[in-house]
């Protein structure tokens, strides 16, 4: 099974919404150079800054999501829509973007507003396990870094499976636990679930059987963790940035998140999946 805390606050859509609004209202968004996901390094390239790193792994989704001109895509988990916008620039197809944040949401509207592919774009608080569009909507669907706050990714799985047509793809982008956190890293474990509201984390075999179970088929998994483990020492340092001109209480909490976002991201049972699927 995906291991989960056995103690941590449950992850619902409205505790995730409220968690994001809250990093959203620390500017952590600004902080990380526009994306809300981590980013994509070849080797060597450590100096690549985090922007442009985080906009290569929005890039790498998109090539295989392989979306055609004139296609609807669903991106599941919009965050603040820059990879929503950013793909429907350069593809010319139309994304529709959920999310469970309402600060998201705004900003997504934001972004929108003063960008060419703002015709194609449109965004709407939706929950992913329970989807607000009719039986295939859409030609393919993306999903980057949201699974892992589902309390039921099949659901999830199996309602983005109904609203894509049949051949149409899906393309997972998502933390992975290579193995077992126990004794003292199964507390690092447990307190990484509850401060940022992760449901579960996967194993790829975890992966690969709930997509199966939710009438996906397999065409492609990768661990990419070594790629983007350097997202995790560029969070923390924007976190501890960010604590600089919060209030005690403020700049206490992003600070501890900080760090353990850190020695969670330095861990070597610390994955991260690409994952592309079709529907059968």
């Amino acid at each position: 099974m995906t291991q989960q805390s056995d103690t941590a606050p449950g992850s619902t859509p409205g505790s995730v919404g409220r968690a994001y609004d809250q990093f959203a209202d620390a500017g952590a968004t600004t902080a990380l150079g526009g994306n809300i996901h981590v980013g994509y390094w070849d080797d060597g390239e450590h100096d690549l800054p985090i922007a442009e790193a985080t906009d290569r792994l929005t890039d790498l989704v998109a090539r295989h999501l392989a979306p055609r001109r004139g296609q609807r895509i669903l991106d599941v988990g919009c965050g603040n829509g820059d990879p929503a916008l950013r793909i429907a620039g350069a593809y010319d197809v139309r994304l529709s973007g959920i999310t469970v944040s309402e600060r998201q949401l705004a900003q997504a509207a934001e972004r929108a507003a003063g960008h060419d592919a703002r015709d194609r774009v449109s965004f709407q608080l939706a929950d992913a396990m329970d989807l607000p569009f009719e039986d295939g909507s859409f030609d393919g669907a993306l999903a980057i870094e949201s699974l892992l706050h589902m309390p039921d990714q099949c659901a999830a799985l199996s309602e983005i499976r109904r609203v894509v047509r049949p051949g149409g793809r899906l393309v997972v982008a998502d933390q992975c636990r290579r193995r077992p956190f126990t004794g003292r890293d199964r507390a690092l474990f447990d307190n990484m679930l509850s401060v940022y509201r992760i449901a579960g984390i996967n194993t790829p075999d975890e992966h690969a059987a709930r997509l199966a179970e939710s009438g996906w088929q397999l065409l492609a998994m990768t661990d990419i963790g070594e790629q983007v483990r350097a997202s995790y020492g560029h969070v923390a340092a924007a976190f501890r940035e960010l604590a600089a001109s919060l209030d005690p209480g403020g700049a206490e909490r992003i600070g501890a998140a900080a760090d353990l976002m850190e020695t969670f991201g330095k861990h070597p049972y610390t994955g991260y999946v690409l994952i592309t699927a079709r529907r059968p």
